[in-house]
């Protein structure tokens, strides 16, 4: 009962705070085929030590680099968090997130991912459930005001977003998408192949390296969905904390490294659509905080795969129709 009434009380104060001075998305233009948008993961707030490699002691500060950097960058349609906003889902931490994200200039959108909410059967009192995790999102961010985890919008009329939560319900680093979403995708995959499909999950369907302990238990079914269509298909996630692009056919593949963790990094993409093809040119932007990026990597082990190639970081991709 104690931390139901926290709760509350913090609650309400995140939503006179963030009522006021939050972007939205009336920011989005419906006037040309282009769409700017910039695509960061795996941020774990959190007051907590850093871990092997893990900045945790620096995640606050780097997020706040990262909306410094942000903010510079000319005329962007949203920003996107695909999951583990915080490394454990307890309030002071979406509190410290909330807090610092006002400072974004941009319209702010984001998935779950496995650290944002408790599993079933959690004995911590103080981790909140995907339920009160999707109250505070909606009440705290005015672009984002969904009753579920996944979800789909039209940022601009060539184009369809589609978000995916792939967290388990038992206590996992792997990812399942459920019967219901993959219906949900399915439909929306079948009303919208005449657009460009951007879809954002936390867990990535083609993985960037092999993990049996974090892959999606089910990507086959995903992947056998997608490969049913033609139309210019673009899947972005984190979860891995590293960086790759694969291209298979109409389908790319886009894997972007954990902000807290080396190369502490993010990425601006822009698509443009055609008539006859779809270009999407891919930017890579690292941490302005070298001497954590220098510590972070130090920590880091197999730091040329965290890194990637050049062509994962910063590449043009056309698709042709």
């Amino acid at each position: 009962m104690k931390f139901l009434s926290k709760f509350r009380i913090l609650l309400v104060a995140l939503i006179v705070f963030f009522g006021t001075i939050s972007p939205t998305l009336s920011a989005f233009s419906f006037r040309d085929s282009s769409l700017k948008f910039v695509h960061v993961t795996d941020t774990h707030i959190s007051d907590r030590e850093d871990t092997s490699y893990k900045m945790l002691s620096q995640s606050k500060n780097l997020l706040i680099d990262f909306i410094k950097k942000v903010n510079k960058i000319q005329s962007v349609d949203f920003v996107i968090f695909t999951g583990d906003m915080v490394d454990r889902p307890q309030l002071n931490s979406y509190k410290d997130f909330f807090t610092i994200l006002t400072a974004l200039k941009y319209p702010s959108l984001m998935t779950f991912g496995n650290h944002d909410a408790a599993f079933l059967g959690s004995e911590n009192e103080e981790y909140l459930t995907e339920e009160q995790v999707l109250r505070i999102i909606s009440d705290c961010n005015p672009n984002q005001k969904f009753d579920k985890a996944y979800w789909a919008l039209t940022p601009k009329v060539n184009f369809r977003m589609i978000v995916l939560n792939l967290r388990t319900e038992e206590k996992s680093s792997n990812g399942v998408i459920s019967k219901d979403q993959l219906e949900f995708l399915a439909g929306e995959l079948e009303a919208n192949k005449d657009k460009v499909v951007l879809i954002f999950a936390h867990h990535p369907v083609v993985e960037p390296f092999q993990s049996d302990t974090h892959n999606i238990l089910n990507s086959n079914e995903i992947m056998a969905l997608l490969q049913q269509y033609k139309n210019p298909i673009a899947y972005f996630s984190g979860h891995y904390h590293t960086t790759k692009i694969t291209k298979t056919d109409n389908l790319i593949f886009v894997s972007t490294p954990a902000l807290v963790t080396y190369p502490n990094a993010f990425r601006v993409v822009n698509v443009t659509d055609y008539k006859d093809r779809t270009i999407f040119d891919f930017y890579f932007s690292e941490t302005g905080l070298k001497d954590v990026q220098a510590q972070a990597k130090a920590n880091a082990i197999a730091t040329a795969t965290f890194y990637g190639t050049e062509k994962d970081r910063a590449t043009t991709i056309i698709i042709k129709k």
